[in-house]
C-alpha cells in the first residue's frame, strides 16, 4: 500500500520541543492524520465527492459561459494560467497514482480509464470517485472474506 507521509511528520511534530506542536495542535494533527480505520473507510471521500460534485453542478447550472469558454479565459492570463497548470499537474499525478494503485490491486490499467476521463474535465471528481469505488470494493471483498472464514 502506498504510504501516508503525514504519520511520520505528525509523530515528529508531537515529539518536538516546540510548544506550539504540543497539546494545542494535537487535535489538528489528529484530524489531518488519518487512522487505519479511517483510511479503509469510504466516508470521507464520499462526503467530499458529494459536496464538491453538488457544488460543481450548481455552479455550472448558473454559469453564463460554457466550461470550454471558461477554461480558455483562465488560460488567457498568466496568473490564472499558472493555477490551471498547477491543477492539471496534480491531476496528472493523481492519474498516475490511480493507475499504479489499480495495477497493484490486480486490476487492468483500462479499469482506470473512466476515472481519468472524469479527472480530465472535473479534476478532483475523478480521484474522489476512484477512492469511493475502491473503498466500496474493499468493503465488499472484506465482507466476503469474513463470510468464507
Amino acid at each position: 500500500m502506498l504510504g501516508w507521509p503525514w504519520l511520520e511528520i505528525s509523530r515528529r511534530l508531537m515529539a518536538s520541543q516546540w510548544p506550539i506542536f504540543k497539546g494545542r495542535c494535537r487535535l489538528a494533527i489528529l484530524l489531518i492524520v488519518p487512522r487505519k480505520e479511517t483510511m479503509k473507510s469510504v466516508a470521507l471521500p464520499l462526503i467530499a465527492l458529494i459536496a464538491f460534485a453538488g457544488y460543481t453542478v450548481s455552479v455550472m447550472l448558473q454559469a453564463e459561459q460554457s466550461l470550454l469558454d471558461f477554461g480558455i479565459s483562465l488560460m488567457s492570463r498568466p496568473d490564472t494560467a499558472q493555477v490551471v497548470i498547477d491543477l492539471y499537474l496534480l491531476a496528472t499525478l493523481a492519474g498516475i497514482w490511480m493507475y499504479k494503485d489499480a495495477r497493484h490491486r490486480g486490476q487492468s490499467g483500462l479499469s482506470v480509464a473512466p476515472y481519468l476521463v472524469v479527472t480530465a474535465f472535473f479534476v478532483s471528481v475523478g480521484p474522489l470517485l476512484y477512492l469511493v469505488v475502491r473503498g466500496l470494493q474493499e468493503r465488499k471483498n472484506s465482507g466476503e472474506a469474513a463470510q468464507e472464514a
